[in-house]
């Protein structure tokens, strides 16, 4: 239906000059190209209004499709971050970073 909420980006500014960027996405719509469409336009919003240098994303590991959408956004994997599991186990977490270009 027209007019219908399929997901939301967000950012949470984590310093002085970085925020941390997400997003969420109605698994009917996967696979049509909308979180791309969505980070990429929402990207230099946040780095004009928010007056960020640099954001930080990452994803379970379980979702490739995700870090596929940060890399078409401009994105660069910089490694993981260890997050634990409801049963303890360390699951590693991409991080990826994009940082605001400058003239």
């Amino acid at each position: 239906m027209a007019g219908d909420l399929i997901g939301l980006v967000k950012c949470r500014r984590q310093g002085e000059s970085s925020a941390a960027l997400s997003y969420i996405l109605r698994e009917d719509t996967w696979g049509c190209g909308h979180a791309t469409d969505a980070v990429r336009q929402f990207v230099p919003f946040i780095f004009a209004e928010a007056a960020v240098a640099r954001l930080e994303a990452m994803h379970h590991p379980d979702n490739p499709a995700s870090g596929r959408v940060l890399v078409k956004a401009g994105f660069t994997r910089i490694g993981t971050a260890d997050f634990h599991a409801g049963d303890g186990q360390r699951v590693p977490y991409p991080v990826y970073e994009l940082h605001r270009r400058t003239s």
